[in-house]
């Protein structure tokens, strides 16, 4: 019988992938005590893994003024509070698409609407 090597092994019954991103500027700024965030998405490959954590890194790394809007949203929107998104529409400058950073939302179930309250550059 062949035998699996055992991180190849592990590797294989893991529930998702890992791609590993950091913010060296942020790491020797703040030492232990930075952020580390943990996000499990339906990418299928390391390529748009590597390319949504860069994403986010530049969002969160990127200095300058925020402002704090709230957007009333169709569907479920609190699975993704502290998560970095891009919400496109047609109003408050979104034309484009902007990416946001999710600091609250409240969903309604029966309305199928969520009020969702994001950091966003200006």
């Amino acid at each position: 019988m062949t035998t699996v090597d055992p991180v190849y092994a592990q590797w294989l019954m893991a529930d998702c992938l890992w791609s590993l991103a950091s913010d060296n500027a942020a790491i020797a700024r703040w030492g232990d005590s930075a952020l580390t965030k943990e996000r499990q998405t339906t990418i299928a490959t390391r390529a748009d893994a590597e390319a949504e954590a860069a994403r986010q890194l530049a969002f969160m790394g990127g200095g300058g003024p925020m402002a704090v809007d709230q957007h009333l949203l169709l569907g479920r929107w609190e699975p993704y509070r502290g998560q970095v998104i891009t919400i496109t529409g047609n109003k408050l400058g979104y034309d484009a698409g902007v990416d946001v950073f999710v600091l609250g939302a409240e969903d309604a179930w029966s309305a199928g609407t969520s009020r969702v309250t994001v950091l966003r550059r200006l």
